[in-house]
């Protein structure tokens, strides 16, 4: 029996030691494991899919505030180019009396000062004139306001604008309001 508890205690040992050798060799796997997957973590480069999804992003939303962009830059010139209509037709009203010189209309003298490079307008028709003008026209489906209009008699200046949409709306970028598009136009009667 002692021969037998002796084989016993050989075999738990042995067993100890199979179990200690395996757990051994486990833990050493285990830390080259982690060590080759830190190398491997610190070898990657990154991901060509994260870089290439950003530059695409970039790339559209730069299109969208281009088209934007221009898409106002557009309505400017197009408001300015209803000012021109306006203003060219309000500054043909010219000033009867100024022009010649008595309130009859008679084309017998001319009261225009010496050097005057302008004939005269008359200001009030002129302005009803560029009013009812700029009234019948619109911007893009808008309504086009007269904001500013003066007149010396020889030339007349007005400011007038306009709001429109957005061509593309973008709420990443706030752009969900209108754009205020303002114009500046003059005219004058030039003696030839």
């Amino acid at each position: 029996m002692a021969q037998h508890i002796l084989i016993v205690i050989k075999r738990i040992r042995a067993n100890k030691v199979a179990r200690l050798n395996w757990l051994a060799r486990l833990n050493w796997r285990t830390r080259v494991n982690w060590r080759t997957r830190l190398n491997w973590i610190k070898d990657e480069r990154g991901s060509l899919s994260i870089l290439s999804t950003s530059l695409f992003f970039l790339l559209v939303l730069t299109s969208f505030v281009i088209m934007n962009a221009s898409s106002a830059y557009l309505a400017k010139r197009e408001l300015i180019q209803i000012g021109e209509v306006g203003i060219t037709r309000a500054v043909q009203h010219l000033d009867s009396n100024s022009y010649y010189g008595n309130s009859s209309g008679q084309l017998s003298n001319f009261n225009l000062p010496s050097g005057a490079t302008a004939l005269p307008i008359d200001c009030t028709a002129a302005a009803q004139s560029f009013k009812n003008e700029i009234l019948q026209s619109n911007l893009r489906q808008s309504s086009v306001t007269l904001n500013q209009w003066s007149c010396d008699g020889f030339s007349s200046t007005a400011t007038i604008s306009s709001q429109i949409r957005h061509l593309v709306v973008m709420p990443i970028l706030g752009s969900q309001g209108p754009i205020t598009v303002t114009a500046e136009v003059a005219a004058h009667n030039a003696l030839r």
